[in-house]
């Protein structure tokens, strides 16, 4: 092995203060303050219907919308759309319409068998070097606990406790199979694993791995935790985690911990690796010297945030299906930032995979969603295959809800007793647009998320309508494909309702992101749609860093609008907590959203997670201060050379990368 051990370059930074915070919420009893908003309540039912007839109920200062529908003989579904308007003394009647929109297909459950197979119908067994450039590869620290933020890398060559299948449904890895109780988790771990140094990967490993991420790590020698150590303490139960044999160990957990699985075992998101304690505990220093886990790969080369090189583990221990020894032999991988550089080493073939293909570029390339994805369609030099919901992006007013924090005392904390930041309400827009949900939603209907998908998106995005991600547990499909609809003269007609039928200035605030493409041609597409019902908006943009932070810690500082992104959760209870007050990405909330957080939780029952879900997505939608815009997605390129690459369809980042297959 080479020796490039060099300090490592840290891409992303999260304290185990922010982390905790992510599992937290708000408080407080102090009334609501007063603001103009709207209430929507969508109920489905099945009758037998046509012709609608609208009858409108005008009673002091609530107007009530019932849509009554008249039965024939035709089965249909019927939404019921009520509207309340609190705080408005005057009778408006708002209209409101669903468009459907074409749906992206689900994740199929099935085989790899239809995929290209090494070894099989004249496909090498075995072949030479793979390379592939990257946008980014996450945080550049190799040791598993020492992490100083998401990375990717160590997929490659440590072990998580569990994995998706390609279909996207988890899969056997480390441990074959789990039982979760509201007690904790009883992992049963394959007997065949180990690590690169021969020792075995069995139950008292996992078990080490958990204490020292969680818990003892300054016992040898680790000067700060690791990015995952927050998830870990907050859990996992040290005292009633047992190892009960070689292969099989149950780790107790801090009462039920429903996303347990998404957040430490593997199913989605990469969020939990082991290491060989044997070298872990001889210090950060003796670590690097020899980082040999027990995933497929050697390290070989390292130069931290531009070039590593691993080598094939040839007595790697897996040999199932979708994770066993890759086919090739030797697996570079470069971080090349710059768009045109990463598709230039594309288009001459100097890598044979590429991560983030820019979607100007993608738009000219064969997809093989066309055809069979992930499969090379055998029509030219090129090929694509995209990750869905690998992003979201939503439009967030947040002065309404800074208005109703400023109006509770200081010093609250949450639930978990975890301090909820005071800041006061901003001077000089106490008579502020968007305090009045009626401009929100002009702002809202007056944007044409479709003709952006289909312009300067090229295609790929697609409008949402929901604020979980597509295919992830808990989205109802027909929320997450049914966006708001385009409709300007409704714009209009409520601005001139709000009093603003002239118009008025803001200020909008956004970041561009790695693997968060189209972002400023949406700014671009949204000025020029509020300039045509009278809205000027000022963009400032924002390093990545810098925007992030505005959002931590019931902050919300981007006044007057923003537009708000984060990545790929697979499970919509890992999201809902961004809607408390003390959560390290807050979105706007009120303190009845945040307890149901809270509640969700406590409940390891899918049918009550997925109806508590439901419920948070209702309720902070029904808030008009976050509008969902797009699911964003993600392109990746390769040569003819690449025959296969098995992966899942809606994911945050690269996978499955051990499973890809080539030509000599």
């Amino acid at each position: 092995m080479s020796n490039h051990w060099t300090s490592s370059k840290i891409l992303i930074s999260v304290s185990l203060v922010l982390l905790l915070s992510v599992i937290v919420a708000c408080g407080g009893t102090a009334a609501e303050p007063q603001i103009i908003e709207k209430e929507v309540i969508v109920e489905k039912e099945v009758i037998k219907e046509v012709p609608v007839e609208k009858q409108v109920v005008v009673k002091e200062e609530v107007i009530r919308e019932v849509i009554k529908e008249v039965p024939v003989e035709k089965e249909v579904v019927r939404e019921i759309v009520k509207e309340i308007i609190k705080e408005v003394p005057i009778e408006i009647v708002v209209e409101r319409m669903v468009v459907p929109t074409a749906q992206p297909a689900r994740p199929k459950a099935g085989s790899l068998e239809a995929y290209p197979q090494a070894g099989k119908n004249g496909v090498p067994e075995s072949v030479g070097k793979f390379t592939m450039a990257t946008d980014s590869w996450g945080g550049s620290d190799l040791n598993p606990w020492q992490l100083a933020g998401t990375t990717f890398l160590q997929d490659l060559f440590n072990l998580g406790i569990m994995r998706q299948h390609p279909n996207g449904d988890i899969a056997a890895y480390w441990a074959e199979t789990f039982e979760q109780t509201e007690k904790g988790i009883t992992f049963k771990l394959n007997p065949k694993a180990k690590f690169q140094d021969g020792s075995p990967a069995d139950a008292q490993a996992l078990y080490d791995n958990f204490i020292g991420i969680g818990w003892d790590y300054a016992k040898y020698g680790y000067d700060k935790p690791s990015w995952t150590s927050g998830r870990t303490i907050s859990n996992v139960d040290p005292e009633g985690m047992k190892v009960i044999s070689p292969t099989e160990i149950f780790v107790a957990t801090k009462g039920p911990k429903p996303i347990f699985m998404w957040e430490l075992g593997g199913n989605g998101y990469h969020g939990w690796w082991a290491g060989n304690p044997a070298t872990l505990h001889k210090g950060p220093k003796e670590y690097l010297k020899d980082p040999a886990g027990g995933g497929p790969f050697i390290i070989a080369e390292w130069d931290p945030g531009v070039r590593i090189v691993f080598d094939r583990w040839e007595d790697f221990w897996a040999d199932y299906a979708w994770y066993h020894k890759p086919q090739y032999e030797t697996f570079e991988m470069l971080t090349v930032p710059d768009h045109a550089a990463r598709y230039a080493l594309l288009k001459s073939k100097q890598a044979d995979f590429v991560y983030n293909v820019p979607w100007p570029v993608a738009k000219g390339i064969v997809r093989s969603e066309d055809s069979d994805r992930g499969i090379n369609p055998g029509k030219g030099d090129l090929w694509t295959q995209t990750y869905m919901a690998n992003g979201m992006l939503v439009l967030d007013f947040n002065l309404p809800y800074r208005l109703r924090q400023s109006k509770y005392p200081e010093g609250r904390v949450d639930k978990l007793g975890v301090k909820i930041n005071h800041f006061p309400f901003p001077e000089g827009f106490e008579k502020d647009p968007t305090l009045d949900s009626r401009v929100r939603q002009a702002l809202n209907l007056a944007i044409d998320k479709r003709a952006i998908s289909k312009g300067p998106h090229f295609g790929m995005s697609f409008p949402i309508g929901s604020i979980w991600h597509a295919g992830s547990f808990g989205a109802r499909e027909n929320v997450v494909f049914n966006p708001s609809p385009f409709d300007p003269e409704m714009a209009k007609r409520l601005l001139a309702e709000a009093g603003y039928s002239d118009g008025f200035e803001i200020t909008g605030h956004f970041g561009q992101f790695a693997g968060r493409p189209g972002i400023p041609e949406i700014v671009d597409a949204v000025s020029s749609y509020w300039k045509d019902i009278g809205v000027k908006v000022t963009w400032e943009e924002h390093d990545p860093s810098d925007f992030v932070n505005g959002f931590r810690f019931n902050r919300l500082k981007w006044t007057q609008v923003s537009m708000r992104t984060w990545g790929r959760q697979d499970h919509s209870g890992r999201e809902a907590v961004l809607y408390r007050p003390a959560s390290g990405y807050t979105g706007v909330t009120v303190p009845e959203i945040a307890d149901l957080t809270f509640v969700l939780q406590r409940t390891t029952d899918n049918d009550e997670q997925l109806r508590l879900i439901a419920e948070i997505e209702d309720k902070v939608l029904a808030l008009n201060e976050t509008f969902p815009l797009y699911g964003m997605t993600l392109v990746m390129g390769y040569t003819d050379r690449v025959l296969a690459h098995p992966t899942v369809r809606f994911s945050p980042h690269f996978k499955h990368l051990d499973l890809i297959t080539l030509r000599d």
